[in-house]
């Protein structure tokens, strides 16, 4: 008895010491992320091209956003859950023609957080298939798929989709994410989409 009268006092004078809000933030479970846009992306050819803008959105299953027109080399802030995946992703925004260098297709640039910190070609195409993921649940299962998504081995899947190709914006997204969202995703899922099927971001 006596031991859980000197844990209420002292869970007392912590709270007197800290104030309410710090002992707040002890309990959050939201932390803030810092992501700073890159200045060039790749198109289909590989061929690096100076970015002007960014339209950037961002979802963990709970929190999300969506900012537009940030120029290259800004840094955002975003609120996410703490201990879940949250995906980033960028499309690159051309207001003047004559800054696309090369004939190719400018891809979108990503980051699944935590495992990735900046955003990067390379990863665009997970981030876009996590974030899309994210945005086809109900908002009555968000809790769930959020668990769910944060317990898939992102690090193999990014690794797995620059393996099938360089490019990942050719690898088949729509058959990639009927498999993550059924459970019974397999290395083989990855390949590149069939001539004639439309991509999406």
């Amino acid at each position: 008895m006596m031991n859980k009268i000197n844990l209420f006092f002292a869970a007392a004078l912590l709270f007197l010491l800290l104030g309410c809000s710090e002992v707040e933030e002890l309990n959050s479970s939201v932390e803030s992320v810092k992501i700073e846009l890159p200045c060039v992306t790749r198109d289909s050819g590989g061929n690096s091209i100076p970015v002007e803008f960014w339209n950037i959105e961002y979802s963990d299953g709970i929190n999300s956003g969506k900012i537009l027109n940030l120029p290259s080399g800004s840094t955002i802030r975003a609120e996410v859950c703490k201990n879940r995946v949250a995906s980033f992703f960028a499309e690159p925004v051309f207001h003047s023609s004559a800054n696309i260098a090369s004939s190719g297709i400018p891809r979108p640039t990503g980051a699944i957080f935590p495992l990735n910190k900046e955003l990067s070609f390379q990863n665009g195409f997970a981030a876009s298939v996590l974030y899309s993921l994210y945005q086809g649940a109900s908002s009555g299962n968000a809790k769930d798929v959020q668990e769910f998504l944060t317990r898939f081995n992102w690090q193999k899947f990014e690794q797995t989709c620059l393996e099938k190709s360089a490019d990942p914006w050719l690898l088949d997204k729509e058959r990639i994410m009927k498999a993550i969202s059924s459970g019974k995703f397999k290395k083989s899922d990855v390949r590149i989409k069939q001539l004639g099927k439309s991509t999406f971001f």
